[in-house]
């Protein structure tokens, strides 16, 4: 990536924050739920409870940036004054967000058969290993703890409906925002099916990649929380529509970037293993351009290694070699960039204020230049 102007990092630096305080404002919402969930499912055994735990320790770690674009785009739509705060009810619909993103993250660890999730175990290998004894084989403990995690991932999702209804907006509005959370989880489901589907490293496209990175990144990532927010404010169509412009292009690009971390980033910071993606087979710009670019030699290696489950260090290192040696990591790089200018071509059509505008231009940088 190219070294940013002392103006771009100022930019990046406020959005950085912008997005930390609004975690920090959302924190203590999604809390208390979790309390009164707790107390209103007193009565029934404590594996229904156990739910409302495991959310509670999902929402209490992560940056929590989907929440934050909530309050931008119902600020931005506002033309807020800078440092104002919105009012609860936009924060309740935030930390809805937040609790959907973890829900479907609860499916995805699932299906990737993921043992680590921020460092922690997953829901479903928590369970898998709190209830080894009960059962006869490892085996047998892991369907019981994807069972539990595949329900609690079901419940996050009316759990997130249920916060952005009680957020305290006219039901014309509500009718309106729950409208599109429905529309974005199916559009989300599509892109995991997209992503699960039989295609082999021999038959994946640049295209088909970008296609799985719009419906399962950009459209609940960045397009469901800033169309959210504004519709909170009362944004005209022509607005919603030039906020989805802005917000596909620089969601795939934030999914480009996570692909990246997920190969070369470091472990502690991202919070999981940087041999999962290679392990899992994932379907990224990088093992596309690289198999695209690679000799014989390094195409059998890839076509060996990736969605291999028992790859080493070594092996890793060898992807990791022949990714960057085939130009296939600056190539990725180099879409996530396009990808970023085609959102901040579209801030005119969002915002004429100085202050958002260069809000958007350093989320859309941050997006891309972020280490987590």
């Amino acid at each position: 990536m190219k070294s940013m102007s002392a103006e771009r990092k100022a930019a990046v630096a406020e959005a950085k924050e912008y997005l930390a305080q609004s975690a920090r404002m959302v924190a203590p919402i999604l809390r208390g739920f979790w309390e009164r969930k707790r107390r209103e499912w007193a009565h029934v055994p404590e594996i229904v409870r156990a739910a409302f735990d495991a959310y509670d320790v999902l929402t209490s770690d992560g940056k929590k940036i989907r929440s934050g674009l909530t309050r931008l785009g119902y600020d931005v739509c506002r033309d807020a004054e800078p440092g104002n705060l919105p009012p609860e009810g936009v924060l309740r619909a935030a930390a809805g967000i937040e609790i959907l993103h973890n829900a479907f993250l609860i499916h995805d660890d699932i299906m990737d058969e993921s043992d680590l999730r921020r460092s922690l175990p997953t829901v479903h290998r928590k369970y898998a290993d709190a209830f080894r004894s009960r059962f006869d084989s490892e085996e047998a403990a892991l369907r019981y703890g994807k069972a539990v995690a595949l329900n609690f991932g079901d419940k996050g999702q009316a759990l997130a409906q249920e916060l952005v209804l009680d957020s305290g907006f006219p039901e014309p509005v509500l009718l309106r925002a729950v409208r599109l959370m429905s529309r974005v989880t199916a559009e989300t489901v599509a892109g995991q099916l997209l992503d699960v589907a039989d295609v082999h490293l021999d038959e994946l496209t640049q295209e088909q990649v970008l296609l799985i990175h719009e419906y399962k990144t950009a459209h609940y990532t960045v397009m469901l929380p800033l169309m959210l927010g504004a519709i909170l404010a009362g944004a005209e169509e022509e607005r919603l529509e030039a906020l989805e412009r802005f917000s596909i292009p620089l969601g795939i690009a934030f999914q480009i970037r996570d692909d990246i971390l997920g190969l070369f980033g470091d472990e502690r910071t991202i919070g999981k293993p940087v041999d999962s993606d290679l392990r899992e087979g994932k379907k990224t710009l990088l093992f596309v351009h690289a198999y695209e670019r690679a000799n014989a030699e390094e195409r059998r290696a890839l076509l060996a290694l990736h969605g291999n489950s028992t790859v080493s260090m070594k092996d890793l290192e060898l992807i990791r070699r022949i990714v960057r040696s085939t130009g296939a990591l600056s190539r990725s790089e180099q879409v996530a960039r396009e990808m970023v200018a085609r959102s901040e071509e579209r801030i005119p059509e969002i915002t004429q204020n100085p202050y958002w505008a260069r809000l958007l231009r350093g989320l859309a940088e941050f997006f891309i230049e972020r280490r987590y």
